[in-house]
This record gives C-alpha cells, structure tokens and sequence, in this order.
C-alpha cells in the first residue's frame, strides 16, 4: 500500500509538473507558432517580439510583431505593428470556433514599397491569398490525409480595430520620392461568424486586405510629393507600379 502511495505521488508530481511547465511556457510556446504560421502564410519570415497570456482573465497581448519584405525590396520590414491585444471569451476555449472578443492593433508602420514588379504588399497580398485558397479547398490531387483535431479549430472575430498605423510610400529607391501619411482607422465586425469560423489564413487574408486597401487609400494623398520627381521615376518603376504611380501623381 505504501508502495502504491508513493508511486501515485511520483506521477502526481510529474502531472503537476508538467502541466506547471506547460502553462510557464505557453507563451513561448504560442510565439513559436505565430512566427511558424506567419511565415507560412505571408510566405515572408514573420516574427514577434513577445508574448504575454493570461487565460483566468482572456486576456493576450503581442508586441514586436514585424513582416518582412518579399525579396527584391528594402531590408525595412513591410509591417510592424503595435501592440496588439486580444480578448478572448473563455467559455469557448474548448470548443471550435473559439469566440475572439476584439482584436485591437496599434499604431502599425506599412512600408509601401513600389518596384518593377508590383509592390511589396501586392507580392505579400498573392501569397496569403495563394495559401488560403490552398487550405480552403479544390479537389487534392491524392487522397487528403486525416487532420488533427487541433488544426480544425476556426475563430469567429465579434471586433477587430487597427487604430494609429502610418504608411511610408517609396517609389523604386528613388531619392526624393518617399513620404509618409497616416493609416485610416481600419475596423472589423464579425469575421467569421456566418461561415462557423474563419481559419488563420482567411483572418490574415482580411486583414492584409484592409492594411492594403488603407495603405492605397493613403497613398492618394502623395501626388504632390511625388510629382516632383516627375517623368524620371515613372520611367524607373515600369509596369503595374508604374502606373500606380502614375496614378499617386495625378499624370
């Protein structure tokens, strides 16, 4: 009997300590698979700064998340977001979707990168797109392999706010023809919620749509800046981002 006290105390203690582990680890552990995912998804390296989770209070934030550029662009990341912090309905954590209350970022940096071959974001856009649409279906060419359980888990977004953000537009490294402007406030409702859930590729697609679709918005403002390099640098960056600047220039 004895015996059997202190071998149900060892595995006790190794429960107990695993489970301690477990939990003094789990931010590390969910840094790793935001920067693992990212990467996946955006198809350039994404890292993070630091991750801080409290599940009693559902509560999570992120800091020092940055996207890099695609290759042929600037070593300046294309994104660096604020801080972001997230607030989780509790209730939902073991079932799919899990209820994400709000979502807010703040004060991201965008570099709107244009080159010969499109922009940076365009590059950054294709790839998330290209990846969602690779998760989201089409028939596979053999038989689909049985997916864990853990990779079917979906969100439903109630809110998401991306408040503060600025936007630097360069046009192919030409000197002069770089100027900054503010990020609209971008605001979500809903993600998710009709389809039963939304995957992390098709949040991250939305959300890159609407940090492109708000850097191009801001870019509007840049004509008078960039007019003054005038035929030079139309000449320079050729092809589609040629003529968004064309069109940035009013010419």
């Amino acid at each position: 009997m004895r015996k059997m006290l202190i071998i149900g105390g060892v595995v006790l203690t190794v429960i107990v300590g695993g489970a301690v582990y477990l939990f003094s680890s789990l931010d590390t552990i969910v840094k790793k698979i935001i920067e693992d995912v990212g990467t996946q998804v955006a198809g350039v390296k994404v890292s993070v700064g630091g991750v801080k989770i409290s599940l009693s209070e559902g509560k999570a934030s992120i800091t020092g998340l940055s996207v890099a550029n695609p290759p042929g662009f600037s070593s300046d990341p294309a994104f660096k977001l604020g801080e972001i912090s997230v607030t989780l309905d509790t209730g939902s954590l073991n079932k799919s979707p899990i209820v994400v209350k709000d979502v807010l970022i703040g004060a991201p940096a965008v570099s709107y990168e244009l080159a010969s071959g499109g922009s940076n974001l365009d590059l950054i856009q294709k790839n998330v797109q290209a990846f969602s649409a690779k998760q989201g279906g089409g028939k596979p060419a053999e038989p689909a392999k049985p997916r864990d359980k853990s990779e079917e888990k979906k969100v439903v977004i109630d809110h998401l706010a991306i408040t503060g953000g600025q936007v630097k537009l360069a046009a192919g490294g030409i000197p002069g023809a770089t100027t900054t402007a503010n990020l609209p406030k971008i605001e979500m409702k809903d993600i998710g919620k009709d389809s039963g859930g939304a995957s992390s590729a098709q949040v991250a697609q939305k959300v890159m749509d609407a940090l492109v679709n708000g850097a191009v918005k801001a870019s509007t403002g840049f004509g008078n800046v960039l007019g003054g390099v005038g035929d030079k640098a139309k000449a320079l960056v050729p092809g589609d981002a040629g003529g968004v600047l064309k069109g940035l220039m009013g010419k």
